[in-house]
């Protein structure tokens, strides 16, 4: 009988330690996935982190909003010039009558030499058909090429958010500039050479000095590749790129800007 009682004992013993065994090991499980999924949480954390530090001011950061109104002298041909209406937003700077029967969208980079090249051969072109008032031009500032065309752009962008009516001067200036010098420029450099162009306002030169449109600049060429803008110069009349039979960009060259007039 004693013999029983202790096999009955023993038996009771093996079943509490496997039961407890079974509870260990449970529990060494449960605090396995516990630290597992603090792990997985505190990694996605991280990432998160991450993705706002670089892309947060992208995202929910404030951008610099380009807005701008006011009239323009566009020179023409013969030397006289016309007083035509100039905008700015977000897609860029439209220079000429809104009610225009053409829409004409330019697209640059001013660290492009084709664009630099473009902009000598067809520039007066383009001003009489703005002139004339038989085209309005979007002018649409990327950087595609090299990093001064961001600043050159942004220096442009806060150039005509003080004073609209400087664009041409600011723009042609900004071409004049040789690119092996611009190269070597930052953004205060932008901020002395507008002076040079005739720019006194303290907030157009501190927001030039500082940068502050490079992300205009940015926003321009997002949306430019949006619209099917691959490389510079290109343009689109009526909404239209010109482009050859391969679909690489074909900008229409001074005679034939001059038959549009």
């Amino acid at each position: 009988m004693a013999g029983k009682d202790r096999e009955r004992v023993q038996k009771f013993r093996e079943e509490a330690n496997a039961i407890r065994r079974a509870e260990e090991s449970r529990s060494r499980r449960n605090r396995w996935l516990a630290q597992l999924g603090i792990i997985s949480g505190s990694v996605v954390v991280l990432a998160a982190i991450v993705l706002l530090a670089v892309f947060g001011s992208t995202w929910f950061g404030s951008r610099t909003v380009l807005e701008a109104r006011g009239y323009v002298e566009v020179p023409s041909a013969d030397g006289s010039s016309v007083e035509q209406p100039i905008s700015a937003s977000a897609s860029g700077i439209a220079v000429g009558r809104s009610d225009a029967a053409m829409k004409i969208d330019y697209y640059f980079d001013f660290s492009c030499p084709h664009c630099v090249d473009y902009h000598a051969a067809t520039g007066q072109a383009y001003n009489d058909l703005v002139a004339s008032g038989t085209a309005q031009i979007t002018y649409h500032p990327m950087n595609i090429i090299a990093p001064y065309g961001a600043q050159a752009g942004a220096a442009l962008a806060a150039a005509v958010s003080a004073d609209p009516a400087s664009f041409y001067e600011v723009r042609d200036g900004l071409y004049g500039i040789p690119g092996q010098t611009q190269s070597a420029w930052g953004p205060e450099d932008y901020a002395t050479a507008l002076t040079q162009m005739g720019i006194a306002d303290d907030a157009a030169l501190e927001a030039t000095a500082k940068g502050e449109y490079v992300d205009w600049v940015a926003g321009n060429t997002s949306l430019s590749r949006e619209a099917g803008v691959t490389s510079t110069p290109t343009i689109a009349i009526d909404g239209q790129l010109q482009l050859n039979d391969q679909g690489q960009s074909s900008p229409p060259d001074a005679e034939a800007i001059a038959a549009l007039n």
